[in-house]
């Protein structure tokens, strides 16, 4: 993610908030808002500060929702503590394979869906296409980059917590761009 896409004006910030532009201001000198100032004056806000402060804000209730389905407990359990670490609000929920993950979506929609690419039983393309009828968005974690012609977010292997990151920092700032 290049560093425009990781900041925001004070306005941006109290819009996706709900909040004042003074609050804001007041929340930065406070210490509760990572930024720092233009040549110009100007306030920019570190999106990943603007996460955690929501996150804090929102305690019980999570921004997005993801459902990881096929891994094993303890990748899932990575997962979950990078999510933590960096305080954004999302709520991760296993699934053992494609049928829980179809029952459990069924119960509760979620944002995105993560998979590993080698699914045997699984029609890749129709998958897809149910899912982007549904808006939910795919994460592939996969070596090779998966050659379909619907959108989906590659997650390359070895896993990278840091792309993993910054896709979950689109999404949630998609979903709270959506929210205000």
């Amino acid at each position: 993610m290049s560093e425009q896409h990781q900041l925001l004006s004070t306005r941006q910030a109290a819009k996706l908030l709900g909040v004042s532009v003074r609050t804001i201001q007041l929340w930065v000198e406070q210490g509760l808002l990572s930024a720092w100032k233009t040549p110009g004056g100007h306030r920019r806000i570190v999106q990943e500060s603007l996460l955690g402060l929501l996150h804090k804000r929102q305690r019980l209730q999570p921004l997005t929702y993801v459902l990881c389905v096929d891994f094993d407990a303890d990748f899932f359990k990575l997962l979950q503590a990078l999510c933590q670490q960096w305080h954004f609000p999302v709520e991760l929920q296993q699934a053992r394979n494609t049928v829980d993950a179809l029952l459990l979506m069924g119960e509760r929609k979620p944002q995105l869906a993560i998979m590993g690419a080698v699914q045997q039983e699984v029609d890749l393309p129709l998958l897809l296409q149910e899912l982007t009828k549904h808006q939910v968005k795919l994460a592939l974690l996969s070596a090779e980059q998966p050659q379909l012609a619907i959108e989906i977010i590659w997650l390359q292997l070895p896993f990278d917590a840091l792309q993993f990151k910054a896709e979950l920092q689109k999404l949630l700032f998609a979903r709270l761009q959506q929210a205000s």
